[in-house]
């Protein structure tokens, strides 16, 4: 798996291109506030346009991008469905939770740009991944009782 917040993202994906295709269709990627579509494909559409990312999305295993409406860097990648599962989850929640609690008593920040991996959705997003590049692998063996 690969995985890259924001700039991060940009390289994750330029490393996986830089794989030979036998390794890059056994790569995962986990993209979260990434600017390759609002921001790098505007401007360097040759290399980061939609049918670059068309064809990475073709080439790789599996790809999710998770971002946030209140992120002003990162967010979708928008590429069409029809090149394989979507890529884009929906809009993560933010904040994480609304009100104020006795153990809380302020507001939850907006996230925003930041701290997409203290989202629960994060986790969960990656686990699916690497359950999809490793089906055949048994789970972990249960603790012995003491």
């Amino acid at each position: 798996m690969i995985s890259g917040h924001s700039q991060g993202s940009v390289l994750a994906a330029a490393a996986a291109w830089q794989l030979k295709p036998s390794v890059r269709k056994r790569v995962a990627l986990l993209t979260y506030g990434s600017p390759l579509e609002r921001l790098y494909g505007r401007w360097f559409p040759a290399h980061f346009g939609a049918a670059a990312l068309n064809s990475l999305h073709r080439e790789v295993a599996c790809w999710r991008n998770l971002y946030r409406l209140t992120d002003p860097i990162g967010g979708p990648v928008r590429l069409p469905g029809d090149c394989g599962p979507e890529v884009d989850h929906e809009p993560l929640k933010d904040p994480l939770a609304y009100g104020r609690t006795a153990e809380h008593p302020l507001p939850a920040p907006i996230l925003g740009h930041s701290d997409y991996q203290a989202d629960p959705v994060f986790a969960q997003e990656r686990e699916q991944l690497l359950e999809r590049l490793r089906p055949e692998v048994p789970g972990q063996r249960p603790e012995p009782a003491p």
